[in-house]
């Protein structure tokens, strides 16, 4: 029992997630300190449990199974994450189908070890363990190197580029949350940057869709009226762990020579022949965009990335206990926001691209920014507890910060005069459905030269976007 037992959760407890990320050494030191800890006191715990009853072995060995199996196969991203849609249509909180179909497992291996006898119960599990235990160890499916990135050289120079700059998850300023007191201090705030930077805005424009796979994928194909079927020869579900879609087909690249592209996981946009850099956020490694996070933080986040629900509940914990950081996607880009923006500036300033193309999960939920524009844990923890007009309110001051890193980012731009420049949302806040929340936008356009800022009542997004790209 001893031996077997042992094997048994060194298979089943062994953190696979370090062999398939580039986590610093000590932090990986740390890991396997605290593993052979566990090791050791499965050592003696399993000699306590020689003496006991058979059904406390039983127990021990199904509860051990089953954090294997949620271990290796990552049980919250294989089976909760895909049916996000179906289980929140009974759940508020997504960790509760989450807990029950652990809780299930548990029962269905503890009901299957009190049917087999001792001298074969432990051959089964450490046949079965071994076997996802390989494969997962061979897989690398999540290893950090399939998180896409790539820098090609370019040679010839661009005096003039155009720049897109698209926030999710942004209202507009004939939003649900620009009505409120609050909100009218934001509208001033924007035309105010708009003014200072020359763009011509509009205040009563509207997206077509509050989705942002139909919202975009129509934009950047210039499809005003898309409708489902023309969606999915725009965009397919990617089969790369780490982007859930990927651009087919992108009218708005074809017309360019030299793309930079930053991005995240939501939608890949660097298929395309003309994409010559791609940057997709990666909580993995900080070192493109020139940003540092705590050993903990990285550790525990990079341990809900390999999406077992065990890790994903660890990672909640330590974000609620405020313990962590989070560097995942959307906090992990909300608390580098500038070091982002400041990679996207090198790009532009380095002239070799004629597009910079970003897409940002800023202002998207979870809220967390401060006043001072500083990404707080707390803040963030209590989104789920919020009523609507707290929701609003606190996405004004998510707003109000965009503006505060447009004003930074817009000033460090050299030569700004020789950009076209749109910056706008995917959709609004969709904090109601109420269309003013779901599909007022930002939308703001400057062109090369531009020394004036006008008001533009234009209301569909879309049919404003291909328009001013001539199309």
């Amino acid at each position: 029992m001893n031996i077997k037992g042992n094997l048994l959760f060194i298979l089943s407890t062994f953190p696979v997630f370090i062999i398939r990320s580039n986590l610093a050494l000590i932090e990986t030191f740390y890991i396997l300190i605290f593993f052979f800890s566990l090791l050791f006191l499965n050592f003696f715990f399993l000699k306590f449990l020689e003496n006991k009853a058979n059904i406390s072995n039983k127990l021990y060995l199904s509860i051990i199974t089953t954090y294997g199996l949620d271990n290796h196969l990552g049980l919250f991203n294989g089976l909760i994450q895909p049916n996000l849609n179906i289980f929140f249509k009974f759940f508020t909180i997504i960790y509760i189908p989450a807990f029950l179909i652990l809780v299930l497992l548990f029962l269905l291996i503890f009901f299957f070890t009190l049917r087999q006898n001792n001298k074969n119960l432990l051959k089964i599990l450490l046949v079965t363990t071994l076997t996802i235990t390989t494969f997962n160890i061979f897989d690398n499916t999540k290893s950090h190197k399939q998180i896409i990135f790539f820098d090609k050289q370019v040679e010839k120079k661009f005096e003039e580029s155009n720049i897109i700059l698209i926030f999710d998850e942004m209202s507009g300023l004939n939003s649900l949350a620009s009505e409120s007191a609050g909100g009218k201090s934001v509208n001033k705030n924007f035309i105010k940057l708009f003014n200072k930077y020359n763009f011509d805005y509009y205040p009563n424009i509207f997206s077509i869709s509050n989705n942002t796979v139909t919202s975009i994928s129509s934009l950047i194909n210039f499809d005003p009226k898309a409708d489902k079927k023309e969606i999915k020869k725009f965009v397919v579900p990617s089969k790369n762990y780490f982007s859930e879609y990927n651009i087919k087909k992108n009218r708005l690249f074809d017309n360019y020579q030299s793309i930079s592209v930053i991005q995240n996981m939501h939608l890949n946009f660097c298929n395309n022949q003309n994409v010559t850099n791609c940057y997709q956020f990666n909580p993995f490694n900080f070192d493109v965009i020139n940003a540092k996070s705590d050993a903990l933080s990285n550790i525990i986040s990079i341990w809900a990335v390999n999406g077992s629900v065990i890790g994903k509940f660890t990672w909640r914990l330590f974000k609620q206990l405020e313990l962590i950081n989070s560097t995942l996607e959307p906090e992990g880009e909300k608390k580098f926001i500038n070091e982002i923006l400041d990679y996207t500036i090198q790009n532009i300033n380095s002239k070799k691209y004629d597009l910079i193309f970003l897409h940002l999960l800023v202002p998207h939920i979870p809220y967390g920014f401060n006043k001072k524009c500083e990404f707080e844990n707390k803040i963030s923890n209590l989104n789920v507890f919020l009523t609507v007009e707290e929701r609003i309110k606190q996405h004004n001051i998510e707003r109000n910060c965009v503006i505060n890193f447009l004003d930074k980012f817009l000033n460090k731009i050299d030569s700004l005069k020789n950009h076209k420049i749109f910056i706008l949302s995917d959709h609004g806040s969709r904090i109601t459905n109420n269309k003013k929340s779901s599909l007022s936008t930002i939308f703001a356009f400057k062109s090369v030269n531009s020394k004036t800022s006008n008001m533009i009542n234009k209301k569909n997004m879309q049919k404003e976007f291909k328009f001013l790209n001539n199309e």
